[in-house]
């Protein structure tokens, strides 16, 4: 007789970070996907428990089956939405967070992954970024992000609620869209490019980013998920590389084999230069470290794009 499986509930399960933890975990685990279908990248799973549910409404949670372990991921991800309507951002990221805390501290589950966001950084003030590094969110995105990983350490401390924030780069993967703000460049930059039209950089191409693949995410998440003996933390999950925009370009059209020129137009106001992580505590507390190189990466991105 094999052994039962523990419950782990994915909030936004059809999203882009969900989807995958999904498939990294769903072998060792029984998978309970929560999702509202409002930005699905993927129909629901035949094998995993699929609910249909927000996060906001308390009814919800009365539709869940038994919980060990909860990944949450379901967000407000968009940070133009963020700006045009902050109180609806709220709503799902702040209070929607809360009410997931709420339930957990009453069903008293075992691991509590909080998936955050870089855009709580801002500008940096130093590179690499640690996690000792200031706060300065310059959307309504970031600090909605900001104030629900707050909640998820002021549960671990009142409440003793076994938590970790796991803040991800500039993620990247076949299930990104244009309007990612992890890594939607990426997206921009395959569209034109399958299209023979050229990448359009805007300014120099300088500006670095810390591209890093889902699956290195997804990897994190479940050395998070399983390392429960290391409890309110904030942990930085990237490549640990900064790439500027130009090679990233470069690579795409190379990847192509297309002859195409790079254009250039005037950069984005208040566009964050330079943005790396460092990844010494990943490494130190989760053994953590990257295995899909960029152009890896890249390259199965750009052959599974139908745009």
């Amino acid at each position: 007789m094999s052994e039962q499986k523990e419950t782990v509930l994915v909030t936004g399960g059809l999203g882009q970070i969900g989807y995958y933890t999904y498939l990294q975990l769903k072998e060792k685990y029984q998978i309970c996907i929560l999702d509202n279908m409002l930005d699905s990248k993927v129909n629901p799973p035949a094998d995993a428990i699929f609910i249909k549910g927000d996060i906001r409404d308390q009814e919800t949670y009365s539709l869940l089956p038994k919980i060990e372990h909860i990944i949450h991921c379901a967000a407000q991800i968009s940070i133009s939405k963020s700006t045009a309507n902050p109180i609806s951002d709220a709503e799902t990221n702040i209070l929607g967070t809360l009410n997931l805390l709420e339930f957990s501290r009453k069903k008293d589950i075992d691991r509590f992954v909080f998936i955050s966001s870089a855009a709580t950084y801002g500008n940096p003030q130093f590179l690499p970024i640690t996690e000792d590094h200031p706060r300065n969110p310059l959307s309504p995105y970031g600090m909605s992000k900001l104030v629900a990983e707050k909640y998820v350490d002021l549960y671990s401390d009142l409440f003793g609620l076994n938590t970790i924030n796991i803040v991800p780069f500039n993620i990247y993967s076949p299930l990104q869209k244009e309007d990612d703000p992890y890594a939607g460049v990426i997206f921009k930059f395959i569209k034109a490019i399958k299209n023979n039209q050229s990448p359009i950089i805007e300014g120099d191409g300088k500006q670095t980013r810390d591209f890093v693949h889902v699956k290195d995410i997804t990897t994190a998440i479940e050395l998070a998920l399983k390392n429960k003996h290391i409890t309110n933390r904030t942990i930085n999950i990237g490549s640990g590389e900064p790439t500027t925009i130009l090679e990233l370009a470069n690579m795409l059209v190379q990847i192509s084999g297309k002859e195409l020129e790079l254009v250039h137009k005037e950069p984005r106001d208040a566009d964050i230069r330079e943005s790396f992580t460092s990844l010494k505590l990943a490494k130190e507390l989760l053994n953590y470290s990257p295995q899909i190189k960029l152009k890896d990466g890249l390259k199965d991105m750009y052959d599974s794009l139908l745009v």
